[in-house]
């Protein structure tokens, strides 16, 4: 697969992403780094609940607690974000302010940050926006750059024209991306209503690596209401459960880590990862990173029924995102399969996305199948652009070590099941919909089509 960004649920997600630029430095204790872990969580759970001032201060709180000053502008930056959302704009300048003094560098971000949107008349906007300027004049390199919007696809409804739910998200193609959860989730309920939709979400991929690096590309998932069983999900968790030997937080530390080298520019994407099992997201080739792999490598195994524990009943899904990447180092490729199938229909879609890309990780990793087609087909027609894109990678991924009297046999059931979703997806602009769903036609058909209505022709030849 593509390398897409770590970042990638950023742009949506309302986290301030740039700092200040140089070597970070190693100076986040474990003790610090779980202080802001908790006050970060809090603060998210309080902007969920539209509590804007909560929000500033655990924002606030979390930078205090940290030691490194990138990571504190990133705070102070996050804090002031609240606190304009909240309707109290001379705190959140009072926060910029602090932000830049830490060495708060994207004059980007603050230009097309849509929760910023109200301090721009202010006085004191050109003040800070000055000072992150000279930030920026005197670093040693500069932020990553604002990926840019260059496609939007929408996914079919009987009742919502493409058109008018661009509109009404107010995405626009060929500008840079800042996301604003609060926004967004308001825009997604005024889709549901508009038209009837038991779910409306956006999908936000920037990719940071290769050929499209710094582009971004949306997708619109749509579910009718009529449409609603396409829903189904796991009971959504509500306990809190002891982490086995901090090795979530640990994850959650080395997740920080990345991001703060992503961003300043201390961690090439281009390089290949180097880790011990087939899956570590960002790996641990870094000076700073190295230290975290010992840990899972020493302690996963023996924590293995308690990680399961997080991921079955923990009410945070942030804890429960990082369980199946940790679990890699708990068993063989087909004992940690094994573990996490049953977890594909977590209700949140972050875990979704990492249950499914871990399975998919060690799934390549085997001569032969082990995870199960009905499986992938309940994954692949779940409504998110995350299950849809990870399933049908999933897809090829089985289908391709079958022998060829095994796809053979197969190949009607599949076309059955999700042919018409996979030439839908062929006409998606997004390649990471787009490309694994041509790869699955051409493996089933033989065929190498180039347009979308050819293969709609073709599956219809077919009988479907």
């Amino acid at each position: 697969m593509r390398k897409s960004a770590g970042l990638s649920l950023l742009l949506m997600m309302g986290v301030g992403c740039a700092h200040s630029s140089g070597t970070p430095k190693d100076v986040v204790s474990t003790v610090g780094a779980r202080a802001s872990q908790d006050l970060s969580q809090r603060a998210s759970k309080a902007y969920d609940a539209e509590d804007f001032a909560t929000c500033a201060d655990l924002r606030r709180q979390a930078a205090e607690a940290m030691t490194d000053a990138g990571l504190r502008s990133e705070g102070y930056y996050s804090a002031a974000r609240c606190s304009a959302m909240g309707g109290r704009p001379d705190d959140a300048l009072a926060f910029l302010k602090r932000s830049a003094g830490e060495g708060y560098l994207s004059v980007e971000q603050l230009q097309f940050d849509p929760e910023l949107a109200s301090l721009r008349s202010l006085p004191g906007w050109t003040e800070v926006v000055s000072a992150v300027q000279a930030n920026l004049d005197k670093a040693d390199a500069p932020p990553m750059p604002l990926p840019v919007l260059m496609t939007i696809d929408v996914s079919r409804s009987r009742r919502a024209d493409a058109a008018s739910v661009i509109q009404m998200l107010g995405l626009e193609v060929g500008k840079p991306v800042v996301g604003s959860r609060h926004l967004l989730k308001k825009r997604q309920e005024a889709l549901r209503q508009r038209f009837n939709l038991a779910y409306a979400e956006v999908g936000m991929i920037a990719f940071f690596a290769e050929d499209l690096k710094g582009q971004a590309f949306a997708s619109v998932d749509l579910v009718d209401a009529e449409d609603s069983h396409r829903l189904s999900f796991l009971p959504t968790p509500t306990g809190h459960v002891e982490d086995p030997g901090g090795l979530v937080a640990q994850w959650l530390e080395y997740d920080d880590k990345v991001e703060q080298l992503m961003i300043s520019g201390g961690l090439n994407p281009e390089q290949p990862m180097t880790c011990r099992v087939a899956h570590c997201t960002f790996g641990f080739g870094h000076p700073e990173l190295a230290p975290y792999e010992p840990r899972f490598v020493e302690k996963a195994p023996a924590a293995r029924e308690s990680l399961l524990r997080v991921l079955r009943e923990d009410a945070d899904a942030n804890r429960r995102a990082v369980v199946p990447l940790v679990l890699g180092y708990a068993g063989t490729p087909e004992q940690v399969i094994g573990w996490l199938v049953p977890f594909f229909k977590d209700p949140d879609s972050g875990v979704r996305n990492n249950v499914v890309r871990a399975v998919l990780a060690f799934q390549e990793s085997l001569a032969r199948p082990v995870v199960d087609l009905s499986v992938v087909f309940e994954v692949m027609t779940m409504p998110g652009v995350m299950d849809r894109n990870k399933g049908t990678y999933l897809l090829e991924m089985v289908l391709v070590k079958l022998t060829p009297d095994e796809l053979k046999a197969r190949r009607a059931e599949v076309l059955q099941k999700v042919g018409t979703l996979l030439v839908d997806m062929s006409a998606y602009q997004q390649p990471i919909n787009r490309d694994p769903a041509v790869k699955v036609l051409r493996l089933l058909s033989g065929e190498d089509f180039e347009r979308p209505e050819q293969w709609r022709q073709w599956l219809s030849r077919q009988g479907h």
